[in-house]
């Protein structure tokens, strides 16, 4: 019996498009005026602009050619003028503020069947073993089709050229963006899914289950989303491993056929109890079984369809008897037996406050959904859709000075600061913490907290404001622990404060003193920001700094390797620098260099009296400019003290004009082994007097000189093929660390010299993303990687655009950042990208309101029941302005020695997050295995889950799943994760080092996302789009409903948008009416689409505009520009498609059904 519990109200989770305060709608589009959305034509005479709210997004759609016609654009062409425009909204803190609305709503109840039994068994996991562009059509009305580009792309295995050829009616021009390029190259390596591999043949007999109940043979397996016969299933499910369907006849999904087997481990007779238990949460392997599904189940043929029985129980479950109802269990805020926390918030209906308990529920009447007796996949836990239609208000303390909980992470939401700071800033995994750290530990939840202390604020918030003090005074701080002002220290007189973190008495600046009030608050409380909010920045005085702050810098390195300039990289990079240097913020005060590398580094020296001179010609400046070559790559150096990067604003024409020049005079480089390594290491020391970062465009593996890469493949090089997938499985990811000890060397000296590295990966094969990577992780830099080849008709684009949000977001430079935590609580683990050299403080030579550090917390003493802990975050950091700041966010949290309160308090996106990274932790620093990884996610699900049916709803019977409301899809989302390209077994050295690190420093906004999909069907969208967009005419959002992450639910006449964050996935059926395809796609069959479309075409018709203004829409929301590839039967990138459909069995897993039932027996097994 599978029961959620309704121990708290969820808040609607309503988003909603950016507005004025509290409801003033903003523009319908989200973008300036005379801007366009991304992947459309530009407005004419208008340049695209960047979002109002969020991050930049180039608009990539082609330059708007003659009245009646659109221009077909092609690749880059270098030197074209103009440049991107792009905006977002200063507040007093010196950085921008803007919005980006997360992804999945708040959870509410998913009732199970009534039908559900006891859910003692669940299989063993198998093991798991990319396309042109869609180019503009002609003019309207000419008929004209997509067909290839025109004469002159990059070039490939010829001299490259400084500008690629005229196409269409012209070349883009910089102002207008690059073409919208999204579809990533082919992948391969991908074996078609389907079902187990053949490993093995079945057991001989079908194993005994529970009370001796044996499964019966397997006349047939039913095919997912196939039909009887062979053939490709009608609705384009994924193909079959191994190349074909199975011969033999078998029902297709929905009916009555053979029940697929599942593994039923050995019992004793009548016992009527689960297996033993399994001390190490494993997935259970049957004996002979290296992977599959055992229990008869042919090795090679297609799995069940989703949600089918059970073999050895008419309900689905071996063990236990069918549950007679379904109700809510656990107990409520307010029951007997529960007491609630002092000062806890008012109970209200009010989204994003305090929440009042759901009434008990009995679903026992629920029909069953087929004749056959199985669990119904549509009655378990999933994510509650989120229309994003309204922005939830969200103070965060309520009216008796208590916290308020905050909304989920994936809400739109707009928070008033009340004295603790917006969540935005700073989120725990546990909204109230237990009293002590036995209670703790016996929840089975990580107390972890999540800051991000440059976060982006919502539009509508108020932003950070500054406090100055007087000359000479600086912020007033403890006198013991050094914690900073803030709303919670109590004042023992007009001049003393008692701190709240240490509870030291410290006497504060005669400056600084006021009279008390008869409530004992100060009487100018109101009036000074640190005394009455939760977050607020100082600007630093001269004590804060070793020397005067320092000016951007930024050094770029550019491969010009044979290979690269054959792939168009070099092109690429080359003309991504140049669009982007326009958008440069403060250039009177950025300094920036070039340099070049093939089988040595190659220096540009720009002198300061060439640029500024309107008389100044392309040859004089090609005469001035010094072109140094440093051929030492095994002991690199810079080859001029000082002088190699140079003001922006004076040299602006020099450098594009080098820019300009590099393709071609690198056309015929020297071979030799690239030194991209050492490259780096020899800007690292031209930066070392001055600070700033490095960005680097690396398109071949490192394999000369200073970091050599040597003997390290694809697949990691710790293969082969006389290794079991489960040996595997089970050995250290020794190549997830950096090849040499170098790699942490140059890192760490560059943290010290404040120097940050940036790495954008474009590659042509293995590159070593582990050992770039890094460099970024250290340096607190950025990391970029597009697809497995690089291509440029695909991805320049989204290269243009990451390069430019890389330096225009809010950012700091040389910063140090420290966490504190009141009296019983202190630090124990930091985790992100920085250099950690002191105990106590994180160096960040960069930080971005884009990473998050996660700070794991540990008791050093009891709390007081009741009572409330603080945290407090403070960083010291450079504006890129020049100005010296401290940021601190100050968060209360209640404490509670009841465990259902602190349940009801739980952060489904934090504590995803925080498995999340602790994974990927774990796996980067080469000691731990993928099986390790999994079985340390899996615990903490079962120790979480466990703990609160042990503890919270021990009333019911162990034959029950109590799940609590918090926390009820956190077995999808750990599922989810093991299906996840970092921890599975068929995916790349390069593909999961990258993965893994973006996990390190994901958010609790992107987290999720990046595991657990949202898939959108998009052919039916209601309302009418007019012609601009606007105008009373359909907008995004609301956004329309979300269907579950299985093949079953994909129809076959339909068409489906999938986003997780980083891509877009546009699924075409192949029984989609030809009306639909004509008016979205422009032609009259499936077959027709391009297999590697990036844009969708904007055609004049309403299906186009819906469907592209809700792409547009989803866009707008994330922080990363998101490629779109359209999806058909056979294209290259089918399997990237349905390795999202993590609800599905496949060779990397169980099904969601599955391996709930494991998660429900390994919880029964506690209890033996």
């Amino acid at each position: 019996r599978v029961v959620v519990c309704n121990a708290m109200q969820p808040p609607p989770g309503q988003h909603g498009q950016p507005s004025g305060p509290y409801g003033t709608p903003r523009a319908p589009n989200g973008f300036a005026p005379g801007g366009a959305p991304p992947g459309g034509a530009h407005e004419r005479g208008g340049a695209p602009m960047m979002p109002t709210h969020g991050p930049p997004m180039l608009v990539g759609g082609p330059p708007v050619g003659p009245p009646g016609g659109v221009a077909v654009a092609g690749p880059p062409r270098l030197g074209a003028p103009g440049g991107v425009q792009g905006q977002y909204r200063a507040h007093p803190g010196g950085h921008g503020s803007g919005h980006l609305p997360p992804m999945h709503a708040p959870n509410a109840v998913a009732p199970l069947n009534a039908q559900m039994a006891n859910m003692g068994v669940g299989g063993p996991p198998g093991q798991i073993h990319g396309a042109a562009p869609q180019y503009n059509r002609g003019p309207a009305g000419t008929g004209a089709s997509p067909g290839p580009p025109n004469a002159g792309g990059p070039p490939m295995g010829g001299a490259p050229q400084a500008g690629f050829p005229q196409m269409g009616t012209g070349p883009p021009q910089m102002g207008a963006g690059p073409p919208q390029m999204g579809g990533g190259p082919q992948m391969g390596g991908f074996t078609q899914m389907g079902g187990p591999p053949r490993m093995g043949g079945p057991p001989s007999q079908p194993r005994p289950g529970p009370a001796g109940i044996v499964p019966p043979p397997m006349a047939g397996t039913p095919r997912m989303g196939a039909p009887t016969g062979g053939g490709p299933p009608a609705g384009g499910g994924p193909p079959v491993l191994g190349g074909g369907f199975p011969t033999q006849p078998g029902p297709a999904m929905g009916q009555t056929g053979g029940p697929p087997q599942a593994y039923l481990a050995p019992q004793q007779p009548n016992s009527g109890y689960p297996p033993a238990p399994n001390p190490l949460n494993r997935y259970p392997t049957p004996p002979g079984h290296n992977q599959g599904f055992a229990g008869g189940a042919p090795h090679g043929g297609p799995p069940p369809p989703m949600g089918a029985p059970m073999a050895g129980a008419p309900n689905g479950f071996a063990g236990g008897a069918p549950i007679g109802g379904y109700q809510a269990g656990g107990p409520q805020m307010g029951s007997p037996g529960v007491a609630p926390y002092p000062g806890a918030p008012t109970p209200t209906h009010q989204p994003g406050g305090p929440y009042n308990p759901l009434p008990a529920q009995s679903l026992s009447s629920l029909p069953s959904t087929s004749n056959s007796p199985r669990i119904d996949p549509a009655q378990i836990p999933r994510p509650v859709h989120d229309p994003h239609a309204v922005v939830v208000k969200h103070d965060t303390r309520n009216d008796r000075g208590g916290a308020n909980h905050p909304p989920a992470a994936s809400t739109t939401f707009c928070a008033r600061d009340l004295g603790s700071a917006n969540p935005r800033y700073m989120r725990c995994t546990m909204s109230t913490i237990p009293n002590s750290g036995d209670l703790c530990t016996q929840s089975g939840m990580p107390l972890t907290l999540m800051v991000q202390p440059l976060a982006l604020p919502h539009p509508d918030e108020a932003p950070i404001l500054v406090v100055e003090h007087a000359q000479g005074v600086g912020p007033v701080r403890c006198g013991r622990c050094k914690a900073y002002m803030n709303a919670y220290n109590r004042w023992v007189d007009h001049g003393r404060f008692c701190c709240v973190f240490c509870n030291h008495t410290t006497e504060c600046p005669q400056e600084y003193m006021c009279n008390l009030g008869p409530d004992g608050r100060r009487g100018d409380a109101s009036t000074r920001p640190e005394l009455h909010l939760g977050s607020v920045e100082y600007a630093a005085p001269n004590e804060y700094m070793v020397r005067p702050p320092m000016a951007p810098a930024l050094f770029f390195v550019i491969d010009v390797n044979p290979v690269a300039v054959q792939t168009g990289a070099t092109t690429s990079a080359c003309e991504a620098i140049a669009r982007t240097l326009a958008a440069i913020p403060e250039q009177h005060r950025t300094l920036v260099g070039i340099c070049a590398f093939d089988a040595a580094a190659h220096f540009f020296k720009f002198p300061s009296n060439v640029a500024g001179k309107e008389n100044e010609t392309a040859t004089k400046t090609s005469q001035t400019v010094k072109h140094l070559v440093v051929p030492d790559v095994e002991e690199p150096y810079s080859p001029l003290p000082t002088g190699l990067a140079v003001p922006l604003q004076e040299n602006m024409e020099s450098i594009k004009d080098v820019l300009a020049k590099i393709p071609e005079m690198f056309a015929s480089g020297r071979h030799g082994l690239p030194c991209g390594v050492a490259a780096i290491k020899a800007c690292v020391e031209a930066l070392k007097p001055i600070g700033g970062r490095v960005v680097s465009f690396i398109a071949t593996m490192p394999s000369g000189g200073y970091g050599a890469v040597k003997g390290r493949t694809a697949m990691g090089g710790a293969y082969s093929s006389s290794q079991s997938n489960t040996s595997i499985e089970k050995e250290p990811l020794k190549h997830a660390v950096p090849f040499d000890k170098v790699y942490c060397a140059l890192a760490t000296e560059a943290a010290e010299y404040q120097v940050g590295i940036d790495v954008f990966v474009m590659p042509n094969g293995h590159c070593d993303v582990a050992s770039l990577g890094h460099l970024c992780r250290v340096t607190g830099g950025s990391l970029y990687r597009y697809g497995p080849v690089w291509s440029t008709t695909l991805d320049f684009a989204q290269l243009h655009n990451d390069l430019r949000w890389n330096v225009t977001r809010p950012q700091g430079m040389e910063a140090v950042m420290r966490v504190r935590a009141s009296t019983g609580l202190n630090v124990s683990e930091y985790g992100g990208f920085f250099c950690k050299r002191t105990p106590t403080d994180v160096d960040l030579p960069t930080v971005d309101c884009d990473k998050a550090i996660s700070v794991d917390l540990r008791y050093e003493d009891k709390l007081t029941d009741g009572s409330e802990a603080y945290l407090q975050c403070a960083l010291l950091y450079t504006t890129v302005s020049g100005q010296r700041r401290i940021r601190v966010h100050t968060l209360a949290v209640p404490v509670s020695s009841v465990l259902g309160n602190v349940f009801r308090a739980c952060d489904l996106e934090t504590q995803t997050c925080s498995m999340i990274r602790k994974a990927c932790g774990k796996l980067l620093t080469g000691n731990c295995s993928l099986q390790g990884a999994k079985d340390a996610s899996l615990r903490t699900t079962v120790d979480t889950l466990y703990a609160y049916r042990k503890f919270c709803a021990s009333n019911n019977s162990t034959g029950q799943l109590i799940l609590p409301e918090g926390l009820k899809v956190l077995p999808l989302y750990c599922l989810a994760m093991h299906k996840s390209d970092g921890l599975r077994l068929d995916a790349s050295a390069d593909d999961r080092a990258f993965w893994l690190l973006k996990g390190v420093s994901s958010t609790s906004v992107t987290a999720v996302p990046s595991i657990y999909p949202r898939n959108f069907p998009v052919h039916d969208l209601p309302g009418v789009a007019t012609e601009d967009g606007g105008g009373g005419g359909v907008t995004f959002p609301p956004l329309p409903t979300t269907t579950w992450l299985s093949a079953e639910k994909l129809e076959p006449h339909g068409v489906y948008v999938l986003e997780d964050g980083s891509d877009v996935f546009v699924w075409v059926g192949k029984e989609t009416p030809r009306d639909m395809l004509q008016n979205v796609f422009g032609v009259t069959h499936v077959d027709q689409i391009s297999a590697a479309t990036s844009v969708l075409p904007r055609l004049d018709n309403q299906d186009s505009r819906k469907i592209n203004l809700f792409v547009d829409a989803i866009r707008r929301q994330r922080s990363r520009y998101m490629k779109t590839r359209v999806v058909k039967r056979g294209d290259p990138f089918e399997n990237a498609f349905y390795k999202k459909l993590i609800e599905d069995r496949s060779p990397s897993g169980m099904s969601y059904v599955e391996f709930l039932c494991h998660v429900h027996r390994l919880i029964q097994n506690k209890f033996q």
